[in-house]
């Protein structure tokens, strides 16, 4: 659904960091290892992902948007192959959506995820709340765990207007 999104609108984005590119998994590293020994097949390796990939998505503020939210985000992530914690992304998104729900409560909330060239996670939430009254207090656990959880999580966040 492609919606407009209002000039005074609010976003607030949070950027999570990645596994070093040497942090291989265990299943790569065991992909490496039969290489070695000569037993990989040439289907067994994975091209690499496209970079860089946006997603984007718009919901009118209703309770079940984290739900849903929620739920594209597993989906487009495991998708666009980012190598990060997802369910921690995954948490990330559904607190920030659930705050624009609880907080803004009307209009429409809209999720954009880029993972851009060094597989860095972007996410950006808009809602069309002008203001940014609270949000020092959310970010330091004053207000619940929202926004704080966010930073707990690895995420870093910015508010712009």
């Amino acid at each position: 659904m492609e919606t407009e999104v209002p000039v005074n609108a609010q976003m607030v984005s949070a950027a999570l960091a990645f596994p070093p590119a040497d942090a291989r998994t265990t299943e790569a590293q065991s992909f490496d290892a039969e290489r070695e020994r000569g037993r990989a097949r040439v289907s067994d390796a994975q091209p690499a992902p496209v970079r860089p990939q946006i997603w984007t998505h718009s919901w009118a503020m209703e309770s079940c948007v984290p739900r849903l939210a929620r739920l594209h985000a597993r989906t487009r992530l495991g998708m666009m192959a980012w190598s990060g914690t997802q369910e921690a992304a995954v948490r990330v998104i559904t607190e920030i959506v659930r705050n624009a729900v609880q907080h803004v409560g009307r209009g429409v909330v809209t999720l954009t995820m880029h993972v851009d060239e060094d597989d860095v996670l972007l996410l950006d939430v808009t809602d069309p709340r002008p203001g940014r009254d609270g949000l020092d207090e959310a970010l330091a656990g004053g207000d619940g765990t929202g926004l704080w959880l966010v930073r707990q999580l690895g995420g870093e966040v910015a508010w712009f207007a």
